[in-house]
């Protein structure tokens, strides 16, 4: 029941490696001063770019796949949702009791992203041992 790379795998770990790399570099550059003020915002959008072809080739990927690799992907985002939406809420809930620092999505968005990805994962392990 393994999926072999294809294209779209491929492509999109391009375009993600992408992203990350232009969020590094604007990073520097800005810790840095070399983004004039003019230009901030297009330097803090440069990353999205990727991140855009990056959905795009997904759904694309998602066309190729039968009806069982499709239903495993639902399942696994399904998974993915609840466990973010979980634990969103529950951070903000001990951050509103002030138990847990209250940080705002500026410091929290790639440990959100990396949320996001470990819940899919996560997803894909439980649903394909249903479906083995």
């Amino acid at each position: 029941m393994e999926c072999s790379p294809n294209r779209y795998s491929k492509r999109s770990l391009l375009l993600a490696l992408l992203c990350l790399l232009l969020s590094l570099i604007v990073g520097i550059a800005r810790r840095e001063g070399l983004v004039p003020p003019s230009l901030r915002w297009a330097a803090a959008l440069l990353p999205v770019l990727p991140m855009v072809g990056y959905f795009v080739g997904l759904g694309q990927w998602l066309k190729t796949m039968d009806e069982l690799q499709r239903l495993i992907q639902l399942e696994a985002l399904l998974i993915q949702f609840g466990l973010t939406g979980i634990v969103v809420m529950a951070y903000g809930l001990l951050a509103k009791f002030e138990v847990v620092p209250n940080t705002g999505i500026a410091d929290s968005w790639p440990w959100l992203w990396l949320l996001l990805f470990l819940g899919w994962s996560v997803g894909q392990l439980i649903v394909r041992r249903k479906y083995r």
